[in-house]
């Protein structure tokens, strides 16, 4: 058994030398997940600078300026007139904020004022929809300001000071803010019904790992043509030590692809805990020894390269397009009997169940059954057709 490990130690180190492998293997996922972070990892903000000029001075368009400021993206600068005619001369800025004189005193007499944007073009998309930003606002302080209003006017026979009316309608906008009569829920990727990751990560590392099924059984058969195989058998090593030193060396390099690329996921993507990291390393290993065992007999049955290539591409393609690596494939229908003959099918659904559900892998029976039994009759089978010449 200590042969056989050397046999696995030196194809471990001789695969990470190997700077083709590497790029294949390692290199390219990582590059898959740059993308993937680009597209579900960074958060995207807006952020934009409200030129305004302040004609009114009074004080509703004072709280206009003030809550512009605080709305989250939003900075607000100042400009007078001049500067402001200036800037967008030069192109400095694309939209000024107008609010003209009298602003305040037609909102308080129960008017329409009209609040003026000066842009460049259509102000561009930035500017668009800050101008948006500002109707709400802006529709926002000329409803509570009506609202006032008309409480006055109704409450006029009864002594009540005009602040206290202010006060009580704050406090009710305030909790209607903070308790809205409709709830909008955004269902983000982390959702438990939006499980993009949750697939796409299982999928991805099922899907190199199948790859290096052809990188194995190639390798192997090139040995066997090279006279590799015939030489180490002039050693003390017997066939089963070697057999069983290729089938560890698949494994480790499988298993040391799928730590790195479950690293780069959670610590990036942090798409999960250490508990969870742990049981999808103890699943990829699982996943690792199945696609090794079919490796050892695709390459143990092929007599040349040609035939080792292809038939590992037929069933590398067929498992990851039939298999739903990327998305689900439903629960009936003949895309999902085509499924249910495929390793992806059983792996990537006892990863997603671990990442989506918090289901433990002890839960995932069904999943660990067929990725031993694909090793068992895998292994069987090729150890009766391997031959080192």
């Amino acid at each position: 058994m200590f042969r056989a490990f050397h046999i696995a130690t030196f194809e471990l180190k001789r695969y990470l030398t190997n700077r083709s492998e590497l790029a294949f293997s390692i290199a390219l996922p990582i590059a898959l997940f740059a993308l993937m972070y680009g597209a579900f990892g960074g958060e995207t903000s807006f952020s934009a600078t409200v030129n305004v000029v302040d004609l009114d001075g009074g004080p509703h368009a004072r709280t206009l300026i003030d809550q512009l400021d605080d709305f989250d993206g939003l900075s607000v600068r100042e400009r007078d007139i001049e500067d402001a005619d200036d800037a967008l001369d030069r192109s400095a800025v694309l939209l000024v904020l107008v609010i003209p004189n009298g602003f305040t005193s037609e909102l308080d007499s129960g008017d329409s004022p009209r609040l003026t944007f000066k842009q460049r073009g259509n102000g561009g998309e930035t500017g668009q929809i800050v101008a948006a930003i500002v109707r709400d606002v802006a529709d926002e302080i000329a409803g509570r300001v009506r609202v006032s209003r008309t409480v006055a006017s109704a409450t006029g026979a009864v002594d009540i000071d005009a602040a206290t009316v202010d006060i009580a309608i704050n406090n009710a906008v305030t909790n209607a803010l903070n308790e809205p009569p409709v709830d909008v829920i955004v269902s983000g990727i982390d959702a438990e019904d939006a499980d993009i990751l949750d697939r796409l990560i299982p999928g991805l590392l099922v899907m190199f790992l199948l790859f290096a099924v052809t990188l194995g059984s190639q390798t192997l058969v090139e040995e066997r043509r090279g006279k590799t195989l015939e030489r180490l058998m002039t050693t003390r090593l017997g066939i089963n030590q070697l057999f069983i030193g290729k089938y560890l060396a698949g494994v480790f390099r499988a298993t040391l692809q799928a730590i790195i690329l479950l690293t780069l996921a959670f610590v990036v993507l942090q798409i999960g805990n250490l508990a969870e990291f742990l049981q999808l390393a103890a699943m990829s290993i699982l996943v690792a020894s199945a696609v090794t065992a079919v490796g050892l007999l695709i390459s143990s049955a092929a007599r040349t390269s040609d035939q080792a290539i292809w038939t590992a591409v037929f069933f590398t393609m067929f498992m990851t397009v039939f298999g739903g690596t990327f998305f689900d494939v439903g629960s009936e229908g003949f895309l999902f009997l085509l499924s249910k003959i495929t390793i992806n099918h059983y792996a990537i659904e006892a990863m997603s169940q671990i990442l989506s559900t918090g289901a433990q892998i002890t839960d995932q029976l069904v999943g660990i059954g067929v990725m031993l039994g694909v090793t068992v009759v895998g292994l069987v089978i090729a150890r009766i057709l391997f031959k080192v010449t």
